[in-house]
Parts: C-alpha cells; structure tokens; sequence
C-alpha cells in the first residue's frame, strides 16, 4: 500500500472507509463469512418536466428491435451489442459505447466500420449527426 502513497496515487492511507462511512452510512457494508459486500445507492435527481422519455423511448427500441438485431447473422456478438447501443441512442459516441461495454475506442471504431461494410448502419451528418440502422426486411 506504501507504493500507491509513494507515487501520489493515494490522499491519505486507511482514507477509504471513513469517507465510504461519510456519504454513505453503515447500511452500506454487509459482513458475512467469507467476504464484505459493499453497496452504494445512487441518489435521487430530479426528473424535469416531460418525464422519463429516455427511459420509455430507450426500453422500447431496446425490446423491440433486440430480437431483430440479434437475428441478424452478419454480426458478431459484439457487433450486435454495439447496435443496440446505436439502437436505444442514434447520438451515442464511441467514448459512450467503448464506456458501455468495456473496450477501447479504437476496437469500436473497428466494429462500426466492420458494421457499416455490412450496410447494417449508416452516418447520417458527419460528426454532429446520427446513426441509421438498416434492419434486414422479413
């Protein structure tokens, strides 16, 4: 632990559990035999006026056009999830996707050329725009 002090990557050493303990209370630790749980829970922010469009919107193409990407025999596992991320956020970035499924931005951008080749998406307005997705036709 002394290294991590060493090469400034700490505050202080024994810092972690006092300021868990701080913001989060006691509720936040479970004990048991063999391990320690700990659970922190997000806080409550404020839904401004419209409600949660994101969440309806996102859950419902999520659920709707899942099962058709995922018939889509063209694309890997991984091509697929990246199309479902396009799917529920046609603005998303591929920081917000290689955040989303733990990878770096240079593998994301090879899975969305490797996507586009396969005419399953489309770049609509450069840099500033949005994703199209080209859904096989039953």
């Amino acid at each position: 632990m002394r290294i991590f002090k060493d090469l400034e990557l700490v505050e202080q050493l024994g810092s972690g559990i006092p300021r868990i303990l701080e913001h989060y209370g006691k509720e936040s630790f479970n004990f048991s035999d063999n391990f320690l749980r700990m659970t922190f829970m997000a806080k409550e922010t404020a839904v401004e006026e419209g409600g949660q469009v994101g969440g309806q919107k996102g859950g419902a193409i999520g659920g709707v056009t899942g099962g058709v990407i995922d018939a889509i025999d063209a694309l890997t596992k991984r091509q697929k999830e990246v199309v479902k991320l396009i799917a529920a956020n046609p603005s998303i970035t591929y920081n917000e996707i290689a955040e989303a499924l733990s990878i770096n931005e240079s593998a994301v951008g090879k899975h969305i050329t490797a996507i586009k080749n396969k005419g399953v998406l489309i770049r609509q307005g450069g840099t500033q725009g949005y994703w199209e997705i080209k859904l096989p036709k039953n």
